[in-house]
């Protein structure tokens, strides 16, 4: 009995000593496996993942230093430049690195498009030495800050350099494709997305960029075989769907690629995704002979996507068809228009590669996409002008115009004195 009783009494020592290191050591252990989690998923180029992770782990554990550090990355990396200052502060005065802390600043900086006032300093601290992943977010930073600010030629510059580096790096080939497609050099685009699958062919959104490139090079057949393995391997996105259906209705295989646009409609699209679909479907329409529904289709696309020629000249055709001859002569003038202005600004960009500095230039590429709904685009494009030309009266006319019209979206733009 009596050694009964001490056996039951080291069992309830023992699970007392259990629990009291459980409280202690489970929470460290909580902490470092979310944060653990955090650094893979921005290893792996998804910080988008990573922000609600430290969220809620900084929510539970307010003053651990690396998951401020951390959110402040990730914040950093997903774009959301304005959230990053929070938290870096909030690591900072719990004693985080002075010099992550420096180069998590600067950065943030040059990402938002001022590379010039923070050139020198990166530069500095690279031949100073740091880490891999450091160095990467110095190279991935510079580059995003140089893209947005249709600096290509240094953006080229600098992912070339990176990519030099280090050969098996997936993200400096997949923003030199953006590049080449800024610049209508397909061919450039296509071997860029090769090289990426060559390293990762599970890469599931560049393989969808090269069945677009195939599909844009009337490539079709090929479009369509890389459209199907993306839905084989990859979640079924509404671009891989309208993909597939253009090329199906393309080759004559209407009856595929309809049953592929109606699962499009019952996903969460965009503007422009949902033109695309009814665009399709317009066209299908057509072809089939039922030229009114084809115009309520089209029509209803070209209000969606206003700055889409090939919408604007599907539906000029499909009034000629119903013998309206006068109102398929104005829509094929205005998707002319707008096609002219689409290759004016690719004719800039091009023209950018060696007069980077250019204000006017860059206004002219604003103004048009302005001209044609695109409005944030319009807005990027004239704040690159303001940078380098600070004040540029029609520039600045032009954003307080935006910012009049959509203040909870404008971007911040300087008052003239």
């Amino acid at each position: 009995m009596l050694k009964r009783c001490l056996s039951q009494r080291r069992w309830i020592v023992f699970l007392a000593l259990v629990l009291v290191c459980l409280a202690v050591v489970g929470p460290r252990v909580y902490v470092w496996r979310q944060t653990t989690v955090a650094r893979q998923t921005l290893a792996t180029g998804r910080p988008e993942v990573a922000i609600p992770i430290l969220t809620r782990t900084a929510a539970f554990a307010p003053d651990n230093s690396e998951v401020h550090y951390l959110l402040a990355v990730a914040e950093r990396r997903s774009g959301h430049l304005d959230r990053v200052s929070s938290p870096l502060r909030r690591a900072a005065k719990l004693g985080w690195s002075k010099d992550d802390i420096e180069r998590q600043s600067l950065l943030a900086i040059a990402q938002n498009g001022d590379v010039d006032a923070t050139d020198a300093r990166l530069k500095t601290i690279m031949i100073g030495g740091v880490s891999d992943e450091a160095a990467e977010e110095i190279y991935e930073a510079l580059a995003i800050g140089y893209l947005k600010t249709y600096r290509l030629k240094e953006a080229w510059e600098c992912l070339s350099s990176w990519s030099s580096w280090q050969p098996q790096a997936i993200f400096p080939k997949i923003w030199r494709a953006d590049i080449c497609h800024r610049i209508n050099n397909r061919a450039g685009e296509e071997s860029e997305h090769r090289a990426i699958l060559a390293i990762d062919p599970k890469h599931c959104e560049t393989r969808r960029r090269l069945a677009d490139v195939l599909k844009d090079t009337n490539r079709i057949e090929e479009a369509r075989q890389e459209y199907e393995r993306c839905l084989r391997t990859c979640v079924a996105t509404p671009e891989v769907l309208i993909g597939l259906a253009e090329c199906h209705r393309r080759l004559a295989q209407v009856q595929s690629a309809v049953p592929l646009l109606k699962q499009a409609l019952d996903q969460n699209l965009s503007a422009a995704q949902r033109a695309s679909v009814l665009s399709e479907l317009g066209q299908i329409a057509a072809d089939e002979g039922r030229f009114h529904e084809a115009i309520g289709k089209l029509d209803e696309a070209t209000r969606l996507a206003p700055y889409q020629s090939p919408i604007w000249y599907s539906l000029s055709q499909a009034y000629a068809r119903t013998g309206d001859e006068v109102r398929s002569r104005e829509l094929l003038e205005q998707s002319e228009r707008i096609r002219n202005l689409s290759l004016r600004v690719e004719e800039i960009t091009q023209q950018l590669l060696k007069t980077p500095n250019n204000a006017d230039l860059r206004y002219e590429a604003g103004k048009i996409m302005m001209d044609l709904g695109l409005k944030k685009e319009g807005a990027g494009w004239l704040q690159t002008v303001i940078q380098i030309q600070p004040d540029h009266r029609l520039a600045l006319e032009a954003l307080a115009a935006y910012v009049a019209e959509s203040p909870a979206t404008s971007p911040d733009i300087p008052r003239e004195n």
